[in-house]
């Protein structure tokens, strides 16, 4: 078995089942007790993994008494939640035993911070294989490990985010004290060359600001960038301003904050008045003002 310890690359797509494949071939040939959960179940799921090193080749799972949890399982490592029972529990078909998605997602809370559950709440809503409000009737109903921490993370939910990229970029404009933006704002009276709606991760509306998080296929697809291309040009001709962010903009705080401050300088120059930015919020912070962020966003 190795153990090396591995580093989240993100998946998507065809990575996302061939992650699953991986998964699926390494649970059959293993045994175990109880249902499989925590990253292991996210991988059958085909949901984006949190960005945390994880020990490579280890199959987490959950059981319900601590008399279950057996010693030196090879690969396996075993948690107990004492809540757990039949109707937390699904099926894959080809009969693997996991957890569901809401309750994979409360698990977790012990192991992740408030904004990397927000992050894999947003990719499970995503995924279409829960919704905002399931997330909280599982919370208000259920007793676990991290329950006040999921209570905060969901104040920041919102359904719409397109990538797990997309949510780090707004949480970090939160953290920095900008204003709610738009998920996935639909721009009026304006279409792609076939008719297609023209969309933007994030957008303030009023003020025709848009925000889009480009990914490296957007400067290594031609086609892609051409569709980006002639779709600022059409913004940039009604008045939007457009800022693109990639992954070097989000990879430090020092970064983070120059981007909020060349946001907050195109809002402060087209509203005509100042904009005021804070120091960093801690996610606990951000979830505790309880700002209404979820405008424009429905609940999914």
């Amino acid at each position: 078995m190795n153990t090396e310890t591995t580093v989240y690359a993100p998946l998507t797509g065809q990575s996302l089942t061939q992650q699953r494949q991986r998964t699926l071939e390494q649970c059959l040939g293993a045994q175990y007790p109880g249902a499989v959960s925590h990253i292991t179940a996210l991988d059958l799921w085909m949901v984006e993994r949190p960005e945390m090193p994880q020990p490579a080749g280890i199959i987490h799972v959950t059981v319900h008494n601590e008399t279950l949890r057996q010693r030196n399982l090879p690969g396996v490592r075993v948690h107990v939640w004492h809540g757990m029972n039949q109707r937390h529990i699904a099926t894959t078909s080809e009969g693997i035993r996991l957890l569901s998605v809401e309750a994979v997602w409360a698990l977790m809370a012990v192991d992740l911070r408030i904004d990397q559950l927000v992050e894999l709440a947003e990719s499970c809503i995503r995924h279409r294989l829960t919704s905002l409000s399931r997330l909280r009737d599982f919370v208000a109903a259920e007793r676990f490990r991290g329950r006040e921490t999921c209570r905060k993370a969901l104040g920041l939910v919102v359904a719409g985010s397109a990538s797990p990229k997309e949510t780090q970029l707004r949480l970090c404009l939160y953290a920095h004290g900008l204003q709610p933006f738009v998920t996935n704002y639909t721009v009026p009276d304006i279409a792609t060359d076939n008719g297609g709606a023209i969309t933007l991760d994030l957008a303030d509306p009023e003020l025709r600001i848009g925000i889009e998080y480009d990914g490296d296929h957007h400067r290594t697809d031609k086609n892609q960038w051409r569709r980006d291309t002639n779709k600022r040009m059409q913004l940039s001709a009604l008045g939007w301003s457009i800022v693109s962010v990639t992954q070097l903009d989000l990879e430090d705080e020092s970064r983070r904050a120059r981007l909020a401050m060349n946001i907050a300088m195109i809002r402060a120059r087209k509203a005509g008045k100042p904009v005021r930015l804070t120091t960093p919020l801690s996610w606990r912070e951000l979830a505790d003002c309880r700002r209404p962020w979820s405008r424009g966003a429905s609940e999914g």
